[in-house]
């Protein structure tokens, strides 16, 4: 039997475009369950860097991640999130980030993450724009 909120959360993050610029529209967008997300300031997750069993992936595009990303982020396309992708520790701390606090990408790996079962999943809605906008480092 199939968990019935791990199926409403996958559809959730098949509903949600993959990328802030290039979007898809959508004609009529199909009701949506509110799933709210945990969140972390641009502090809390550079401090959070430093534990071994926290993961940040980067949800721009691949482009952006070249320009510039957190240290130790790792770049995976929102709708491309497979249990692959992500640690074997269900527990693990997950953090996703995008461009800002306008674009959507990082809710859709995070949903997806979500989905798969992880339990400890954050978003940072200040996004690589906010990190860069405090001074802090990044990895090119």
């Amino acid at each position: 039997m199939r968990n019935p909120i791990l199926v409403l959360v996958a559809a959730l993050v098949a509903a949600t475009p993959s990328a802030c610029k290039n979007a898809p529209s959508t004609e009529s967008a199909p009701a949506e369950v509110a799933v709210t997300l945990k969140t972390l300031t641009v502090d809390e997750v550079a401090s959070k860097l430093k534990d071994p069993n926290t993961f940040v992936f980067d949800n721009n595009s691949a482009d952006r991640y070249k320009q510039g990303h957190v240290p130790g982020a790792k770049w995976v396309r929102p709708d491309e999130i497979t249990a692959a992708s992500l640690p074997a520790d269900k527990t693990a701390t997950l953090v996703f980030y995008c461009a800002n606090e306008h674009c959507m990408a990082c809710h859709s790996g995070a949903k997806a993450a979500l989905a798969l079962g992880y339990t400890n999943v954050y978003i940072m809605p200040a996004g690589i724009a906010g990190w860069e906008k405090s001074g802090k480092p990044v990895t090119v």
